[in-house]
């Protein structure tokens, strides 16, 4: 039996592509992918680069819905 799978949240994946210009110049570069289960889909994420390293960020979505004083 595999725990890791039980304990997953979140998962990331980098997945390279390449293409090409007029089978003249070949272009690479990466693209990232986030999986979140359905009952974490609530978050705003926010993803940059700094250096070599990936921050992403997860934070609980704002409400509108009970805000005090609205109207």
């Amino acid at each position: 039996m595999n725990s890791y799978h039980e304990h997953h949240i979140v998962r990331i994946r980098r997945k390279e592509t390449r293409s090409s210009y007029l089978n003249k110049a070949v272009y690479k570069y990466s693209r990232y992918e986030l999986t979140i289960p359905a009952k974490y889909k609530d978050l705003k994420i926010e993803a940059k680069q700094e250096g070599n390293t990936l921050i992403i960020r997860a934070k609980p979505a704002e409400r509108f819905g009970g805000l005090a004083g609205s109207q």
